[in-house]
């Protein structure tokens, strides 16, 4: 694999549902207080589709607004660990069915007033509700009762163990008590949002009155592109400080050797993934999905998009996580093997189309795997979308054969435990394993359950997982403190300074 001569490789971000991230690329220098008032600009192609948090869909809400405006009881850092953060501890009743979390004093919302226990009751209790939306609906489905003893404490009770519980309430950001609309008012996070113009920008400020360290700028505008060519002659002619993710090799040239930017590798755990409706035929047969994975020249598609960046993979565990294993080579690329599962399975003349959002990579990608497909006769429609009808017509109404996606959320492999969830993949031992990973008593034991998990999927093709995305970010030489490693879909701006 090629490497970058001054770093590079991490994530593209996608598909949100999950955690907050934190870090920095190295920390302000002694001239940072005389740069503390200056507006960070960073390039993003990844705009949010909208600004209603605690739902899945699109991850542009999180890796602008997570742990920026909004927060919640815990967040996980860029190492992937939990950290305290609206709660500043909690207490876990001997049984390990009882949660008391103590709030951190003197938090207010936006609008001046205060966090409270009824608070959290309420953001938490909408993630969990019958309508909820959130890709973590189901693995917080654990909580029996949440109630608030008094105005700092908050209690949960669970209907069994839950080893990942601190984790999975990082996805849960608190509002104010009875607000669906998740107005720019009711953040507790070190910024408050300003504006957010569509198509162009969203603009967050700092937050004088925040209840943790301040921010080390003034504030932070991120600029929307539809294409990164554009985004890089921005960055190029100063009219950006940092480029979250580049999304091509190509794009590196005119920065590489350039003493004027800098360019950061860190680690990534966003997963190209050719998806499966696995709830409807043919891809309720698991030879038809196996056969479909073993024709696609997965290191192909890799180079084509990422010119030997990245690694190819066979499952959905990145190596960040301690369930992983292997396993890009067992449905390694074999047309005739192809062919011979789909002739057992009595399927010939097989037509299937693939949703996808419109736009490099998935462009490059859907076209490689029509060629692929159609050397073992499989016949490939490709019906480009918006990232809107994306998010309604298959996170929400499953009304689709395939789609390609990346899914950015670290320890997501429990999500195929959910028949519920898009994808639809419904084996009883997986959700056995997971339920019991989670009531662990112990983490060697919820590994090794995972490790059962992520191997199955991986030999029944649950998905076509494609590759492991590197993430590279380029920034002007003067800004340090921007997170170069991404193992949640938060970008958090926090420590960014503009230097000298």
């Amino acid at each position: 694999m090629r490497t970058l001569k001054a770093a590079a490789a991490v994530l593209a971000t996608t598909l949100l549902l999950a955690a907050c991230g934190s870090g920095g690329s190295g920390g302000a220098s002694s001239s940072a207080a005389a740069s503390a008032d200056a507006e960070i600009v960073i390039g993003s192609t990844n705009e949010p589709t909208g600004l209603v948090r605690n739902v899945g869909g699109s991850s542009g809400v999180s890796q602008t607004m997570t742990r920026n405006v909004f927060e919640g009881l815990t967040s996980v850092d860029v190492d992937g660990q939990v950290v305290p953060t609206l709660a500043k501890d909690w207490d876990v009743s001997e049984d390990g069915l009882v949660y008391t979390f103590h709030l951190q004093p003197d938090v207010h919302f936006h609008d001046g007033s205060d966090l409270t226990a009824q608070d959290v009751v309420w953001s938490i209790s909408q993630t969990i509700a019958p309508e909820s939306k959130s890709a973590r609906k189901n693995d917080l489905s654990v909580i029996s009762s949440i109630t608030a003893p008094d105005d700092a404490t908050v209690q949960l009770d669970l209907s069994r163990r839950s080893q990942s519980l601190p984790f999975y309430l990082a996805s849960v950001t608190v509002v104010q008590d009875g607000d669906t609309e998740l107005t720019s008012e009711n953040g507790t996070g070190p910024y408050r949002l300003v504006e957010w113009t569509q198509g162009d920008h969203l603009t967050i400020e700092r937050n004088d009155d925040y209840w943790g360290e301040p921010a080390k700028n003034s504030g932070v505008t991120f600029r929307f592109f539809k294409d990164t060519t554009a985004l890089n002659n921005a960055l190029l002619t100063g009219d950006l400080d940092l480029v979250i993710a580049e999304d091509s090799p190509d794009q590196l040239v005119q920065f590489e050797g350039n003493d004027a930017f800098t360019i950061t590798e860190g680690t990534s755990t966003t997963k190209q993934i050719w998806a499966f409706n696995d709830r409807v035929a043919p891809f309720d047969d698991v030879r038809v999905r196996q056969a479909l994975y073993k024709a696609i020249d997965r290191e192909k598609v890799l180079d084509a998009v990422w010119d030997g960046y990245g690694q190819v993979i066979g499952s959905m565990v990145p190596p960040t996580d301690p369930w992983f294993v292997d396993q890009a080579d067992v449905h390694a690329y074999d047309p005739q093997a192809a062919k011979d599962l789909l002739a057992q399975a009595g399927v010939s003349d097989l037509t299937i189309a693939v949703d996808y959002v419109a736009g490099d990579p998935s462009e490059t990608i859907a076209q490689l795997l029509q060629s692929d497909l159609q050397a073992v006769g499989v016949t490939l429609t490709l019906n480009p979308i918006d990232d809107a009808t994306w998010y309604q017509k298959i996170y929400t109404d499953h009304d689709f054969q395939t789609t390609l996606m990346g899914h950015v959320n670290p320890r997501d492999v429990v999500w195929y435990a959910n028949p519920d969830f898009y994808w639809g993949y419904d084996n009883k031992d997986v959700q056995q394993w997971v339920a019991d990973a989670d009531q662990a008593a112990t983490t060697e034991e919820q590994t090794a359950l995972l490790t059962q998990v992520n191997e199955t999927i991986g030999q029944e093709a649950a998905s076509a997982w494609l590759y492991l995305d590197p993430q590279i970010r380029v920034a002007r030489a003067e800004i340090t403190g921007f997170p170069v490693n991404q193992v949640t879909e938060s970008f958090y701006v926090a420590d960014i300074v503009r230097e000298g």
